[in-house]
């Protein structure tokens, strides 16, 4: 339930013409219909969704918080459109020096508000890094993190405790990127950084352990910055190294004032880009079992 907006729901009886239409979009069996009208019976159950107020032919019921902004009579974009934009965002790992300003950032941002989450629960935290001096710290820790696991790959030992904690299938593949862990320390002893790719803004998405919402919340919000950002002109690349490193890291996850009863579920670079796309890139069918 929703502490935001439990409870906060009326109909205006005299405004409802009994169609009903608010009981069948309503997930969280706030109303039934008494002498022919809609009622709310169930007040303390209400999510906030604003799924009845928006169905609601005669706005005859007012959810708190609620905008009326209208929708517009067709979708937004064809699907042609749809599948364009798809297709064309890119991960993007060469990005330009020029600072994203607060104002395009927080835009981004609100693009990932509109995402679905689980029971309405609008649990999306985020963690925004647009100093240079800040990333560069994040980036030296989630290193010494790697560097860390990686020691314990080489040895036996290690590894085999690992196994136990990671599974042993996780490990094997750990084990296999050994040389690819070894070139990127190269490349870094060179100035380049195959880690955070010198991009100038870093986001990550944290929410609830216990919700088992949490992380489909956090994925779909920040996919939703990502599209934003594409539009803008800003390219992004999702980061599950980091994303590893901060659950796996009690300072790290500390240094980023992520609560102990948090996990991160997603973390993307962003910046603009430095390159441009000339040709869009296939995918596999999906991969489907009809019944």
């Amino acid at each position: 339930m929703s502490k935001r907006m439990a409870g906060f729901v009326r109909v205006e009886a005299s405004q409802c013409n009994g169609c009903g239409l608010c009981l069948g979009v309503c997930p969280a069996f706030v109303f039934e219909m008494i002498d022919a009208k809609a009622a709310v019976v169930r007040a303390n159950w209400c999510i906030g969704c604003g799924q009845c107020g928006s169905v609601c032919p005669e706005e005859a019921i007012h959810p708190k918080g609620t905008k009326r902004d209208l929708p517009p009579s067709s979708p937004a974009v064809s699907p042609e459109r749809l599948l364009m934009l798809l297709r064309e965002r890119r991960s993007v790992r060469r990005y330009r020096h020029t600072p994203i300003p607060k104002t395009v950032l927080e835009r981004i941002l609100d693009a990932g508000r509109y995402g679905p989450t689980g029971r309405n629960s609008q649990n999306v935290n985020y963690v925004v890094l647009s100093s240079p001096e800040e990333i560069e710290t994040l980036r030296k820790m989630t290193i010494r993190f790697y560097e860390k696991i990686l020691r314990r790959l080489r040895g036996r030992i290690g590894a085999f405790f690992l196994s136990l904690v990671a599974g042993r299938k996780l490990v094997e593949s750990l084990r296999e990127s050994i040389p690819k862990a070894e070139l990127a320390r190269e490349r870094m002893g060179r100035g380049e950084d195959p880690l955070f790719y010198h991009a100038p803004a870093l986001i990550l998405v944290h929410g609830e352990s216990w919700d088992t919402c949490s992380a489909f919340n956090g994925s779909v919000a920040l996919y939703h910055c990502s599209l934003m950002a594409h539009t803008l002109g800003i390219g992004c690349c999702f980061n599950g190294y980091l994303v590893n490193a901060v659950n796996h890291d009690r300072q790290l996850k500390a240094w980023l004032e992520i609560p102990k009863d948090h996990q991160c579920h997603g973390a993307m670079t962003l910046g603009y880009q430095a390159v441009t796309y000339l040709r869009l890139p296939d995918r596999d069918p999906p991969k489907v079992k009809w019944r």
